[in-house]
């Protein structure tokens, strides 16, 4: 029998990546490059969507030749992504406008318009998520009232992966587990919905809108010209893909409520699988997971481990970052030379978000003299995970408490921290094996649709599996138990300050 792979392209904030699979999930090769978007003033944050199809295209090339396998055995090809944002195309299939990314806070303004009208909460029991900025709702309202002539020459408004998939195969569509997260769905019966439209005033608008796909349907194949720039074969097969948030949960293994989801990147994505659909002012985002009946709840905020890479490119000297690959050892060796009893310093995590007052900001809190950069540095990987405790906290209002906890991003490469996460979740933590979830959980959409293997529950098990267990340490509960208390408490009391200090920023 000839060899199977499967392609999983991934399209982050920030970077492009692509990996190849066998059939067991095993990772052949794999090829990233930077995307970073360009950040003007004015919360714009876009990327030239042709630039971003050239960047799939060569670490496909890059991919398939990295990993010497011939392109005719490649099964499958399937793309994750960033959710929400705006990647728009006129008729004749050519960008329209930048594309935007979902940090893009343009059209503030007109979220805190539908708030105060009292749209969110009328829209909510349908959609059952927050509005924000970043949602191509938003966007494409702010275009209407900027720039309509956009919208005049618009005929589709796609997620970005989504995007990327039309550029390989020429066709348009909006995979369900990304179009249930941009408000304009009702989850119950999982359609594009007029009277949420209205709400924004753009049910005129409902035909930019794609017509949806699950993720593992097959849309399209590789046409002859993608075939010519990526060097995959035309033809191939292209499923649906996936929102990278239901990626991760997927590659991680979590497909049922028994175990939580928690990346740790440079976002913080909290989340649980569930047959019933919760929703709350008080919960970020409920949306569809990628199988029938089943719905994702997460929480979530930018208050991860990218506070770590601040820290690194700020304050450690040439010769402690010098060797790139080294210096996450030597911050685990700063951390690990303490116990959590040492160190009375808390950070609160906001360099880049936060999931409490929209104008806080990152704080070391309660330094004295006798510390060291190594204080610093573990009073960051706590905070970090109180933060983190804070989106579980909620979440667990909500379900019942699940046994245990799948983690993955960077945070996940050090085994110390995924030993603070579980003594401060006092939660059995379980380490996913693979490197890159976006591209793996597109990939086991592509084996679905390929027919080899029967549904994604079947992929889960043929694919993905569990590097380390990691218990909680009972003996640390007390003392993380009562740093929390003092980080929600410095919270609160910083809370009346926040907007005045923001004066000074």
């Amino acid at each position: 029998a000839m060899a199977r792979y499967y392609l999983g392209l991934d399209n982050g904030g920030s970077k492009v990546k692509a990996s190849l699979y066998t059939p067991d999930g095993r990772e052949v090769a794999v090829a990233g490059v930077s995307a970073v978007p360009v950040i003007r003033r004015g919360g714009f944050v876009e990327r030239n969507s042709d630039r971003l199809w050239e960047l799939n295209a060569q670490v496909i090339r890059e991919v398939i030749a990295k990993s010497g396998v011939d392109p005719h055995d490649i099964a499958g090809v399937a793309v994750s992504g960033h959710g929400n944002g705006a990647y728009m195309i006129g008729e004749d299939g050519r960008p329209s406008a930048p594309g935007i990314v979902s940090t893009d806070t343009r059209a503030a303004d007109v979220v805190r318009r539908w708030i105060k009208d009292g749209v969110q909460a009328r829209i909510l029991p349908k959609t059952m998520q927050m509005l924000y900025a970043g949602q191509p709702v938003a966007i494409l309202a702010w275009y209407l009232e900027h720039q309509p002539d956009v919208i005049k020459r618009t005929r589709w408004v796609l997620q970005c992966k989504d995007y990327i998939r039309y550029r390989l195969t020429g066709e348009v569509y909006g995979e369900i587990t990304d179009m249930s997260a941009i408000s304009a769905m009702d989850l119950q019966t999982r359609e594009y919905d007029d009277k949420i439209l209205s709400e924004f005033g753009l049910k005129a608008y409902k035909y930019l809108f794609p017509p949806l796909k699950m993720s593992t349907d097959i849309c399209g194949h590789v046409t002859r010209e993608a075939a010519q720039q990526t060097g995959l074969v035309e033809g191939t097969l292209v499923s649906g893909g996936l929102f990278d948030c239901v990626s991760c949960c997927l590659a991680a293994g979590v497909t049922d409520e028994g175990t939580l989801s928690v990346i740790a990147g440079t976002w913080s994505i909290n989340s649980f699988v569930s047959r019933v659909p919760v929703w709350s002012e008080d919960l970020f985002l409920t949306s569809l997971f990628c199988r029938e009946g089943y719905y994702l709840t997460t929480e979530g905020s930018m208050t991860s481990a990218g506070n770590l890479e601040w820290f690194i490119n700020s304050f450690l000297t040439d010769d402690e970052g010098r060797r790139r690959d080294n210096v996450y050892e030597y911050c685990n060796s700063l951390v690990g030379s303490l116990k959590p009893q040492d160190v009375g310093i808390i950070f609160l995590p906001f360099l880049y978000g936060t999931n409490v007052n929209p104008d806080a900001k990152a704080c070391f809190m309660g330094i004295d003299g006798s510390q060291s950069k190594a204080h610093m540095v573990r009073s960051m990987y706590e905070g970090v995970v109180f933060s983190t405790k804070m989106h579980i906290e909620r979440l667990l209002r909500f379900t019942d408490v699940p046994q245990k906890a799948r983690i993955s991003g960077g945070a996940a490469e050090s085994p110390l921290w995924v030993q603070m996460f579980a003594d401060v979740l006092q939660m059995p933590i379980e380490v996913s094996d693979a490197r890159e979830l976006g591209t793996l959980g597109a990939a086991m959409t592509a084996a679905v649709a390929a027919g080899d293997v029967p549904d994604l529950v079947a992929a889960a098990e043929r694919m993905t599996r569990v590097r380390y267990r990691c218990e909680p340490d009972a003996a640390n509960a007390d003392i993380y138990q009562r740093k929390y208390g003092i980080y929600k408490d410095l919270i609160k009391a910083l809370d009346p300050v926040w907007a005045e200090w923001r004066t000074l920023q």
